[in-house]
């Protein structure tokens, strides 16, 4: 699962055009961790993972998506689209799919 999620990281971060040494910077990890990650020889903490996904711009489930949950990011890349590029905007939609009600984020006590 690790080169899983490593080679998922490593593609994310080339289609946003990164390099490792900008990844590592907007993500807080070294360089030599990044390395690691892209080819699954280091272990992944969910910190990692929300840390990656913050750098990359994408929720950090996209991070963990495999080959066969493309039909799924098929469908968050659509609602991206439709929501202009605003992938927080587009993972709440997603969220009101799922569980036919918005998040609490930001919301005070109900």
């Amino acid at each position: 699962m690790a080169a899983q999620i490593g080679a998922r990281i490593r593609e994310l971060r080339r289609e946003k055009n990164m390099s490792l040494g900008q990844f590592a910077k907007a993500s807080g990890l070294s360089k030599g961790h990044v390395s690691n990650l892209e080819n699954g020889l280091a272990v992944m903490s969910v910190g990692t993972i929300c840390a990656a996904g913050r750098a990359l711009g994408v929720p950090p489930f996209l991070v963990c998506m495999r080959e066969e949950d493309e039909p799924f990011t098929e469908c968050f890349d659509s609602l991206i689209r439709e929501e202009g590029g605003d992938v927080l905007r587009a993972a709440e939609r997603l969220r009101e799919l799922f569980f036919g009600k918005p998040s609490r984020r930001g919301r005070g006590p109900e």
